[in-house]
């Protein structure tokens, strides 16, 4: 199972390779830089740093606990203002007939449970010490970027980037 926050931090993977694979018969724009195993490195820390309140170095479960919930939030609100516009075009006439609070009442709610963070800290905390350090945190991702990057030069080409939207199209 993939976690809010492991995806969260492949969001910058994931985004350069989403991006790619929406386009992946065009090339890539001239002034858009292929990303690089560097750049991914500065994000997460970057992403690391914002989920350490504490800013001991380490992630705990409380911490891994906030940035899920608040992930789980951005993306509840994001859904929202999606069945806000969804009504809007449904109700084409303006006259009411498909109601507001009935429309609403099928948009996704937030969890049932609020997330502990136990999950995912049982996945990063790979020596069991109930603390994320920042190699463990970016172990996973930077795995994904090592497995895409098939020659080893620390840049995700066009290539490379497309061969990863080829694979994900055949697995639907």
């Amino acid at each position: 199972m993939v976690h809010p926050i492991i995806s969260a931090a492949a969001i910058a993977l994931g985004a350069t390779l989403a991006g790619s694979a929406a386009a992946a018969p065009a090339p890539a724009p001239a002034a858009q830089a292929a990303p690089t195993r560097a750049a991914l490195l500065k994000t997460l820390d970057g992403n690391f740093k914002s989920v350490d309140a504490n800013g001991d170095g380490t992630l705990s479960q409380a911490e891994i606990a906030s940035a899920e919930a608040q992930l789980v939030q951005k993306r509840v609100a994001a859904l929202r203002g999606h069945v806000e516009q969804e009504f809007a075009k449904l109700d084409t006439n303006k006259d009411g007939q498909l109601s507001k609070a009935e429309f609403m009442a099928a948009a996704p709610q937030g969890p049932a449970k609020a997330p502990t963070g136990a999950g995912l800290l049982g996945e990063l905390d790979k020596n069991k010490d109930s603390k994320v350090t920042p190699d463990e945190y970016r172990a996973p991702v930077l795995a994904q970027f090592d497995r895409v990057d098939s020659n080893k030069d620390g840049t995700l080409s066009t290539a490379e980037r497309q061969a990863v939207s080829r694979t994900a199209q055949a697995k639907r």
